[in-house]
């Protein structure tokens, strides 16, 4: 099996909706089904009937069943369409809590390789079409696979008399090989849609980047360069969508072909019988031709979502085990630490210990790393190589819950300040604190009643120090948190940070801030130095 046909196969299994909630939409889905062919059929064997056999007691029975059946349809679409719905929104509700939770556990770096793209958008919209994989494609095919083979089953049995069997068989046969036909071409269609997806990325890549240099190399005279470097990616676009457009003709085909192998098989067997049982037989087979388009109408679902799925896998992430708990002593320690970004060294070797309750500001050049130095010390971005721990526990072992409850860090642009203060500053967490109160200390007057629409930079870096400190952190890491602030504004800042008596680490500029703390990290020439005071 292809790989690309695995990853559906395995998102298939990951996407399976609760039992429950599946076996309703399942029995509604083939009920539906069943009652659409038997109504189909049952309607014309009705006039076929009373053309043989005039009279209303001739017809009688047949009439009941047929207009049973049309008073149950309404409902029974209705019944399958409201499981299917059920299922969907189940689906949908998993698959966005799945990726808040995978997205949000990404580091930093892990972020900028995304940094172009609208990703939470778009890959929401990937996991709204992940619940089609079973309501538009395992649901359609299962339900209809049971009405068809129950319409072999009835059609073997019930007539009474004829060569059914034979004839009920080589439907069967004809259903089966057209199934086998449009699942082998199933595996052709992914694969060839993911080669079409990964050329047309490459047309609009090279598209972007020959209008950027097309101007220099009209005024060089060499527009031919860029004319024939486009036209080679048109070309292998075109291959592809040539090739995808061959393979799905191939699979409209085959319902046309069951239907009409079907057809042919009644004049084989030639079951010598009543008018009536000719036309029912006769249905069956055009009824073939239809569920196979069901089926065929399922595969396209398949394939579509196949590239969602495709883009989701880019986003998985490993299973995040870390179980530890908060040691008791909150000393940070950091051992041979070393931070490359972009093929540039910041941090090289660096060793220090952070005793839990002191004060320490990191200054530095701008650009020296120290607003990567903090990330990585907060478990957001990873360490090239080193360890990171709080009282000896590597911070990749702790509890993610824990671990953001306690240790706390404000940005130097901090973001999410939109909203009803008690949302933004909770950010749906329990507060350990009067947050209100601590708006107060900083000179922002509030109420849980207070919407925020556009706030200062000083007043966003005030609320994200007090958002940080709302779960009682043990560890504090702030970078730049008094640039856009004056004098007094610092000072209350300071004061609040005091009542935390939390270890606090603040990247800064501000000679305030500086004597306001305990130590002095100076972070220069990519190493990690104390400075006396």
């Amino acid at each position: 099996m292809s790989g690309d046909v695995t990853r559906l196969v395995r998102w298939l299994k990951r996407a399976r909706p609760p039992r429950a909630q599946l076996t309703r939409a399942l029995l509604a889905g083939t009920v539906a089904a069943v009652t659409n062919i038997g109504l189909l059929i049952g309607a014309v064997a009705l006039l076929v009937e009373s053309a043989t056999r005039p009279g209303l007691r001739a017809v009688a029975g047949a009439l009941i069943v047929i207009e049973l059946l049309a008073f149950l349809r309404s409902p029974l679409r209705f019944l399958e369409r409201l499981s299917a719905h059920r299922l969907g929104f189940s689906a949908v509700t998993r698959w966005r809590r799945w990726l808040i939770a995978t997205v949000g556990r990404w580091d930093y770096s892990r972020w900028q390789e995304y940094a172009a793209g609208d990703l939470l958008e778009r890959s929401l919209r990937d996991t709204d079409e992940l619940q089609d994989l079973w309501l538009r494609f395992a649901l359609p095919v299962i339900t209809t696979s049971v009405a068809l083979f129950l319409g072999d089953f009835v059609l073997a049995l019930l007539p009474p008399r004829g060569r059914w069997l034979e004839f009920a068989f080589i439907m069967l046969v004809v259903q089966v090989l057209s199934y086998a036909i449009l699942f082998a071409n199933l595996r052709v269609l992914v694969q060839l849609d993911h080669a079409l997806r990964i050329e047309r990325s490459a047309y609009l890549a090279a598209v972007v980047e020959l209008s950027a240099v097309t101007p220099e190399l009209s005024l060089l005279g060499h527009d031919d360069f860029a004319a024939e470097r486009l036209n080679e990616s048109r070309l292998r676009l075109g291959r592809c969508e040539l090739q995808l457009g061959r393979a799905r003709r191939r699979s409209n085909v085959v319902p046309v072909a069951g239907g009409v192998l079907s057809l042919a098989a009644l004049v084989v067997a030639r079951p010598h019988t009543s008018p009536l049982w000719i036309v029912v037989s006769a249905l069956l087979a055009v009824a073939n031709a239809d569920s196979l388009s069901v089926v065929r109408g399922a595969i396209d679902t398949a394939v579509a979502v196949s590239a969602a799925a495709d883009r989701l896998e880019e986003l998985d992430s490993a299973d995040f085990t870390a179980s530890s708990g908060w040691p008791v002593d909150a000393t940070f320690r950091a051992e041979g630490l070393s931070l490359i970004h972009d093929d540039v060294v910041l941090v090289e070797d660096a060793t220090f210990t952070l005793v839990a309750g002191t004060r320490v500001a990191l200054v530095g050049a701008s650009g020296s790393g120290k607003s990567t130095l903090l990330r990585a010390m907060c478990g957001l971005d990873r360490a090239t190589s080193g360890h990171l721990s709080v009282g000896g526990v590597e911070l990749t072992d702790i509890n993610e819950e824990i671990l953001r409850a306690k240790l706390a860090y404000v940005a130097s642009e901090p973001g999410l300040t939109r909203g009803y203060v008690t949302d933004v500053i909770r950010l749906g967490r329990s507060s350990a604190r009067d947050a209100i109160i601590d708006l107060q200390d900083l000179g922002l007057v509030t109420d849980e009643t207070t919407r925020w629409d556009e706030l200062s930079r000083g007043e966003r870096q005030r609320v994200a120090i007090v958002r940080a400190l709302v779960t009682s952190p043990e560890i504090i890491v702030l970078d730049e948190p008094t640039s856009g602030l004056g004098g007094d504004e610092t000072s209350l800042v300071l004061s609040l940070l005091e009542t935390s008596n939390a270890t606090v680490v603040i990247a800064t500029h501000d000679p305030r801030v500086i004597e306001w703390c305990d130590d002095v990290l100076e972070l220069a020439d990519h190493h990690i130095r104390p400075l006396s005071r």
